[in-house]
């Protein structure tokens, strides 16, 4: 019988951080070896080349996760960073595709007697993508995923329906229902439901941060047929509010290229997300937004990722782009905190999450640097022997430095924390890349790598500690540069 896949990673997409396995069967007696091909989606070479004998029931099982992550890194880029320029129309750098994040990858096998193959490598037409993101060893395949996809049908009226609103790719926890904010959420423009909840994050005026979303929706079979038109996040909503709870304004941002998103070119295209567009990023943060945009009387602000419908589906649709109100994502709500008076300089930590984007959070209280210093000297003759004759200079320098590493370490304390807080941190703390934006000094405002030097993490709780604080250790990824002696 011909060789075929008998298990193969989780579609549509996996972790390139845990196990990736395809598994062959259909090996003849005849034959020794299955071969295995992997090709990254439109190249011709593959990046594996891989043989194997079939075990004693028959199989070869390949884990291809060291090769896939190969393919995928974090972003290196300004993306915390990204901004409106000077405005709500200026709209070429409020959002970013997945910039080697992902990776999508087709695979090839047949079987090899004598290093010969039997036969011509059977090229699979399916298409696998894998995120530059890390999952528990026993996740095989990547039974996670389902979370992040929205669930979505027709009704009969032509209208899209949510069966699932997917949370974004982020490790936050802090989760309300769409019945807990206080305000008239619910009620004003035919409401703005969040069937997953709303997810909730505490931040300050400077604050930069970023979400990341899954934008390719899963489609079920119901009574009505599919409405093709809503293929991917059509735009972002967003609701300013006042302390009363009441919303005070609202922006609609079409997810289109010219924004740095995509794959549609104009609003209500229905393109299908492929590649590097099935993820989208979106700057979030207070400090993302232009000067002004924000009302002085706006406490906490609403994101709400959606989609498009072909005809207006009043109440659940905005006539002027045929947008639903209802959130096919959770929609993300950003307390904007007052800052006291008696706080410390901010210090906002950015790093990769378990998806393999980002998250964000903010220390504000006392923040320290020490300066550590590593010398290499030798002892120079005070004399100058090739001159007239010997003069000793009362200048004349012994012992000279002819290298020397200084090194930034810094000690940073969070505010007051709740259990979700908490658990956000931890992801930092098991995170490969962090970087940190000081609100003064030389670094202000700009992205810093850095290294975590704490060594141990111990967890945190309420019922455990009541308040309780986090220290982070950490230095600069680079050494600064200084002179010779």
């Amino acid at each position: 019988m011909a060789v075929s896949t008998e298990q193969t990673p989780y579609r549509p997409f996996d972790m390139a951080y845990g196990a990736n396995v395809i598994t062959l069967n259909g090996i003849t007696p005849s034959q020794q070896k299955y071969a295995l091909r992997v090709f990254v989606l439109g190249n011709t070479v593959p990046i594996a080349d891989i043989r194997q004998s079939p075990n004693r029931f028959g199989r070869a099982i390949f884990d291809i996760q060291n090769i896939l992550q190969t393919q995928v890194q974090p972003t290196k880029n300004n993306v915390d960073g990204l901004h409106y320029s000077t405005g709500f129309a200026q709209q070429n750098t409020r959002m970013q595709i997945a910039n080697g994040e992902l990776v999508q990858y087709q695979i090839a096998f047949t079987t090899e007697t004598n290093g010969s193959l039997d036969a011509p490598f059977d090229q699979s037409s399916i298409i696998y993508t894998t995120l530059g993101g890390s999952k528990e060893y026993w996740q095989v395949p990547y039974d996670e995923g389902a979370e992040f996809i929205p669930i979505i049908d027709a009704d009969v009226s032509g209208c899209t329906d949510i069966n699932f609103a997917a949370r974004p790719l982020s490790d936050n926890t802090f989760t309300i229902a769409d019945t807990e904010t206080g305000d008239n959420l619910l009620t004003v423009n035919g409401g703005y439901p969040s069937p997953g909840g709303i997810d909730v994050h505490n931040v300050y005026a400077g604050d930069q941060c970023t979400k990341s979303f899954w934008q390719t929706p899963s489609r079920v079979a119901g009574p009505y047929p599919a409405n093709v038109a809503a293929q991917g996040i059509e735009a972002f909503t967003i609701l300013q509010c006042n302390a009363a709870g009441n919303i005070t304004t609202t922006t609609t941002l079409p997810n289109t290229q010219s924004s740095g998103g995509g794959p549609n070119v104009s609003p209500g295209q229905g393109l299908i997300p492929t590649g590097n567009f099935n993820v989208i990023t979106l700057a979030t943060g207070p400090a993302n937004f232009p000067v002004g945009t924000l009302l002085s009387t706006t406490t906490h602000y609403y994101i709400v990722p959606v989609l498009y419908s072909p005809v207006a589906c009043s109440p659940d649709g905005q006539q002027q782009l045929n947008i639903m109100n209802e959130a096919a994502w959770r929609i993300q709500r950003y307390n904007i905190l007052p800052t006291p008076c008696n706080d410390f300089d901010h210090i906002q930590f950015a790093w990769m999450n378990s998806e393999g984007f980002r998250d964000q959070f903010t220390f504000t209280k006392r923040n320290e640097k020490k300066i550590n210093t590593t010398r290499n000297n030798f002892l120079k003759e005070a004399a100058d022997f090739n001159d007239t004759r010997y003069i000793v200079d009362k200048q004349s320098r012994g012992f000279t430095t002819y290298s020397q590493s200084i090194k930034e370490n810094w000690t940073a304390t969070s505010g007051y924390m709740n259990d979700e807080e908490a658990a956000l941190i931890e992801s930092m703390f098991r995170s490969a890349q962090v970087n940190v934006r000081f609100s003064v000094g030389e670094y202000k405002d700009e992205w810093i790598p850095i290294n975590l030097i704490s060594s141990s993490y111990t967890e945190k709780t309420y019922r455990k500690d009541r308040l309780f604080q986090y220290t982070v250790n950490y230095k600069l990824a680079n050494n600064i540069k200084s002179q010779r002696g």
